[in-house]
C-alpha cells in the first residue's frame, strides 16, 4: 500500500495537544494507505495496531517543539525512507514552511498540509503554505486564508475543510466520575458547569467569571469549574487572581485534572465563551469529547466555533444571554434532551475518527496520483 508519513510533534503520551490527537486518531483508522508517525523510543510500544513508528524524538515534548526536535524531524525526512506522501500537521510558521519546501524539492514527495492551529493573521501567506493539498479545520480559517491570498496575489492549493477526529470513547465508570468530583471537592448531585479553556488569552475566563454570581444565585447548588492548562507563563498569575476574586463562591480553579473524560461526564454542561482560539485547534477536542459523552456544550457563535456541529451556539458575549442559554440546558427539559441527542449524533456522524480518516485518505490518494502523473 502507499505509505503516508505524518510530520508532527511526537506521537507519544501525554495526549493533551489537539495536533497529536489528530495524528494518532487518523493514523489508527486508515485503510487504503499505510501510516507512519514520528515518535519517541518509549512511544513505539504505545502506538495503535497497524501504525508504524520512527523513533526520532528524544522526548514527548511540550506545546512548542524545541529547535533540536525540529532539526531531528527535518533530518529524518531528508535521509529516511522515501514515503509516498508527507502529511504535515503543525501550526504554520515561516521557518517550517522554508524547511518543508527545501525537503520537498530534495525528495520529490507530495505534501498534504493541515493548518492545525491558525495564526492570528495569515500575513506573508506564501511563506506559511507549502502543501500540494491544504486542509483546514473550519470555514472561518478557510475564509481567512483565501482573503490573505487574494490580498497578496498568492495562488493557494486546493483547500478542504475537515474537522478534528474523536476516537470512540468508553464512558467513564461511576467510580471514575465520583473520583473526579472528589478531587475537586464537589459533592454528589451538585451540577457542575465546566469551562475547559485558557485563562489568559481569550474572553472565555472573564465571561465565565462574570457568570459565577448570577448563575449560583439562580442555581445555589451549582459549582463552576475552571479547568485550564499552563500554556503560557501568565496562566498561574491569572489563576491566582481569579481565585482571589471568586473566593467564597461555588468555584473550583485547577490545572490538575487527572481524568478529563471523567470530569466531562460529571459535568452538567460545558461552556466555551471564547472569542480567540490562538494556540488551539479550531474545534477544541475537549468540546467534541463532551458531545460524544452526551454532555451539552454551549459555545460562542463566532469564528471557527460556529463549525462545532451539535453544540448550542450563543450569539453574544453578554452575561445575560449566556445565563439564559445555560439555564435552558441545566434544566431537565426539551432543550437539554435535544442538545444531548444532537451532540451524540455529531460525534458519530461528523467527528468519528473513521469518518475523518476517510476524508484524509481521499486527499492522500489524490496527492499521490497527482505526483505520479506529473512529468519527471
Amino acid at each position: 500500500m502507499p505509505r503516508v508519513l505524518f510530520v508532527s510533534k511526537p506521537i507519544a503520551p501525554p495526549f493533551h495537544d489537539g495536533t497529536k490527537c489528530l495524528v494518532r486518531d487518523v493514523a489508527a483508522e486508515l485503510r487504503d494507505v499505510s501510516p507512519v508517525v514520528l515518535t519517541t523510543r518509549e512511544g513505539l510500544a504505545m502506538l495503535p495496531p497497524g501504525v508504524e513508528g520512527r523513533a526520532i524524538y528524544g522526548g514527548s515534548g511540550g506545546f512548542a517543539p524545541a529547535l533540536a526536535d525540529n532539526a531531528r524531524a527535518a533530518l529524518a525526512l531528508l535521509v529516511g525512507p522515501r514515503d509516498d506522501v508527507w502529511h504535515f500537521v503543525f501550526a504554520p510558521n515561516p521557518r517550517t514552511g522554508q524547511v518543508a519546501r527545501v525537503l520537498k524539492r530534495a525528495r520529490r514527495v507530495p505534501i498534504v498540509q493541515t493548518v492545525a492551529s491558525p495564526p492570528r493573521r495569515f500575513a506573508g501567506v506564501s511563506r506559511l503554505i507549502f502543501g500540494d493539498e491544504l486542509v483546514v479545520q473550519s470555514r472561518a480559517t478557510e475564509a481567512s486564508l483565501v482573503a490573505a491570498a487574494k490580498a497578496e496575489s498568492v495562488t493557494l492549493p486546493t483547500i478542504t475543510v475537515i474537522p478534528p477526529p474523536v476516537a470512540t470513547l468508553v464512558p467513564p465508570s461511576e467510580d471514575a466520575v465520583r473520583r473526579a468530583r472528589a478531587e475537586l471537592g464537589v459533592r454528589e448531585g451538585a451540577p457542575i458547569v465546566l469551562y475547559p479553556g485558557d485563562l489568559e488569552v481569550s474572553s472565555g475566563a472573564e465571561i465565565s467569571r462574570s457568570l459565577v454570581g448570577p448563575l449560583t444565585e439562580r442555581f445555589p447548588d451549582a459549582v463552576v469549574v475552571f479547568a485550564y492548562r499552563n500554556k503560557t507563563p501568565q496562566a498561574a498569575s491569572r489563576a491566582a487572581e481569579l481565585k482571589e476574586l471568586l473566593k467564597d463562591k461555588h468555584v473550583r480553579i485547577t490545572d490538575r485534572v487527572s481524568n478529563m473524560h471523567a470530569l466531562l461526564a460529571a459535568s452538567r454542561i460545558v461552556i466555551f465563551p471564547v472569542d480567540d482560539l490562538w494556540g488551539k485547534v479550531d474545534q477544541p477536542i475537549v468540546l467534541l469529547e463532551a458531545l460524544a459523552l452526551g454532555v451539552p456544550c454551549a459555545v460562542l457563535d463566532r469564528g471557527p466555533l460556529r463549525d462545532v456541529v451539535g453544540a448550542v451556539k450563543v450569539a453574544s458575549v453578554d452575561t445575560r444571554v449566556w445565563l439564559e442559554a445555560i439555564t435552558r440546558l441545566l434544566a431537565d427539559g426539551a432543550a437539554r434532551r435535544t442538545a444531548e441527542a444532537e451532540g451524540r449524533d455529531a460525534a458519530s456522524r461528523v467527528y468519528a475518527s473513521g469518518v475523518v480518516a476517510r476524508a484524509y485518505e481521499a486527499i492522500y490518494l489524490r496527492a499521490i496520483n497527482g505526483a505520479r502523473a506529473a512529468p519527471a
